[in-house]
């Protein structure tokens, strides 16, 4: 897939002047995702987790937008957390979805598996690792906050090596500077070198992981709280106070 640095840039300008824009969010990957999609999907095939998903079609898409299911589960479960956070922050796996396909109809951009991959499979693998972004929110606890996006999707980049992350970070970073200080970069770094070390997320069976307890998820993946961000994340509320 062909790195379109320019719309990249064009996209990352509006959301920094409207964070909302998630849609321009969804562009900056498109643009600069190059091979990234494509490795990642090829490593994602040769797991267990993946060949499962992919014989079976499973949709993890419709899960994450089945409240009942979700409020249903144990109260310290992964999925009645993630339930608990899209309620409180009024959001969903179907608003990614939406996002996403604004940003494809903008740019008339369609993502293309290679020869010798299926496109249904591959489509499949781009939609379950979009709509798993609010679960990584919720096991690594950074908040929706601009310094708790940017700290994700810099812990994003060292699960994924996409360098459409650190190009938005690298972007923003002015903006974090002028509002944090200095230590900003030190919970940047600090996401990224969690998510680096984590576990990879993007095969993780999300369907069965849902059930069981949010401690013992973070335990076997290995993420840790983000204490960097948390204590400036407190400070900077204060100071808005």
């Amino acid at each position: 897939m062909k790195i379109r640095p320019f719309t990249a840039l064009k996209a990352v300008r509006n959301v920094l002047n409207d964070p909302e824009q998630t849609s321009q969010v969804f562009r900056v990957l498109q643009a600069l995702s190059g091979p990234s999609l494509s490795k990642n999907f090829n490593r994602f095939c040769t797991t267990e987790v993946g060949n499962r998903v992919l014989t079976d079609k499973l949709d993890l898409v419709a899960k994450l937008n089945n409240p009942d299911y979700l409020q249903s589960l144990p109260d310290h479960s992964l999925g009645h957390t993630y339930y608990r956070f899209i309620n409180r922050e009024q959001i969903s796996a179907g608003g990614l979805e939406e996002a996403s396909a604004e940003a494809n109809a903008e740019d008339g951009y369609s993502p293309v598996a290679s020869n010798q991959q299926s496109n249904a499979d591959f489509d499949l693998f781009v939609r379950r690792t979009r709509a798993s972004h609010d679960l990584f929110h919720v096991l690594t606890r950074y908040g929706r906050d601009p310094l708790g996006e940017a700290c994700l999707l810099a812990f994003t980049y060292g699960q994924t090596k996409n360098i459409a992350f650190p190009f938005i970070l690298l972007s923003a970073a002015r903006r974090l500077y002028q509002g944090a200080g200095i230590t900003v970069f030190g919970a940047l770094w600090r996401g990224y070198r969690d998510g680096k070390k984590a576990g990879w997320l993007l095969a993780a069976d999300w369907e069965t992981l849902l059930e069981q307890p949010l401690e013992k998820v973070r335990d076997s993946y290995s993420i840790p709280a983000p204490e960097r961000y948390q204590r400036l994340a407190a400070d900077l509320a204060q100071a808005s106070a």
